[in-house]
Order: structure tokens, then C-alpha cells, then sequence
């Protein structure tokens, strides 16, 4: 029903409008700043800076006609692995995991972030990072994604 295949630049404005669409979820599930709709074309010019540069890649599930279904991205970035480190490391990030609506249920997000991780390892990183809604914890959990030290306090 579904298969999976890396995206191509030309499908860069269908993942930026699920990278808003997901962000907008985002902000409903847990109250988080809505997203800006102005910075997708931002968010398109990202996407295609960091894919021309290698750091990046997306992989998508497509329905019986070729739609877009599901997109999830790897985003590779050295940084320090904690506080005080003494050497910067290559990390990946899982990115802008979205799944329309009439799609979910179906595994999608957990088949395409276990590709984008691959990638990710692939390309060195020893470790994958996300941010997830509170509704999508599980579903990364399943994938073997632990909780981290990060919290957040609203200061309203």
C-alpha cells in the first residue's frame, strides 16, 4: 500500500508545509509557540542549503498514487555531547516527522524514522536526537528513543 524512497528537491515545499502542519499540531498537543506560516519559504531555502551540503535528507512514504504521506528527516550537526565535553561529536537529528491525518496508524512514522536513522549512522553520527509532542513520545520510544534531561518551564 505504502512505499518509502528518499525526497527529492523538488518536493521541498510539500515537506515545509509538514513541517508547519506538524509544528502547528505541536502547539495545539502541548502549547508551544505556533509556528510562524512566513518562515516556511525559510524553511524551504534550509532545507535545500543543508541537503546541497550533505547534512541533510529526507525520506517519504508514498500512497498508490505517489502522494506524499509521511515525510521524516536526518539532520546532521557536530555539537557537544553534554556540558563540558571535550570534543564536539557528530550527532543526528530526526526532523520534521509528520504523517497526514487520513495516513496514520499505519507505521509510517516509525518505518521512516528508522531509515532516516540509518542514515544518520551512515553518516557517522553516533547518536539520534528529536523533539517530539507529547502525543508522539510512545511511538518513538517503540523505536528505542529514550527520554533526556531536557525540561521546560513556561515563565508567563
Amino acid at each position: 500500500m505504502y512505499r518509502t524512497r528518499n525526497a527529492t528537491e523538488a518536493e521541498f515545499p510539500v515537506l515545509a508545509d509538514h513541517w508547519y502542519r506538524m509544528a502547528c499540531e505541536m502547539s495545539e498537543i502541548d502549547g508551544v509557540p505556533k509556528p510562524d506560516i512566513h518562515r516556511i519559504e525559510e524553511v524551504k531555502c534550509l532545507f535545500l542549503r543543508e541537503s546541497e551540503a550533505g547534512q541533510l535528507m529526507f525520506r517519504v512514504a508514498v500512497d498508490e498514487s505517489d502522494q506524499i504521506a509521511a515525510c521524516a528527516g536526518g539532520l546532521v550537526r557536530t555539537e557537544y555531547p553534554y556540558p563540558l565535553a571535550e570534543e564536539q561529536s557528530i550527532f543526528g537529528w530526526v526532523i520534521s516527522v509528520y504523517t497526514l491525518e487520513n495516513h496514520r496508524h499505519n507505521g509510517l512514522a516509525s518505518t521512516l524514522t528508522d531509515e532516516v536513522c540509518e542514515w544518520l549512522k551512515q553518516k557517522g553520527a553516533r547518536r539520534a536526537r528529536l523533539w517530539s509532542s507529547s502525543s508522539g513520545r510512545s511511538v518513538y520510544e517503540k523505536s528505542g528513543f529514550k527520554p533526556m534531561m531536557d525540561m521546560t518551564k513556561p515563565l508567563l
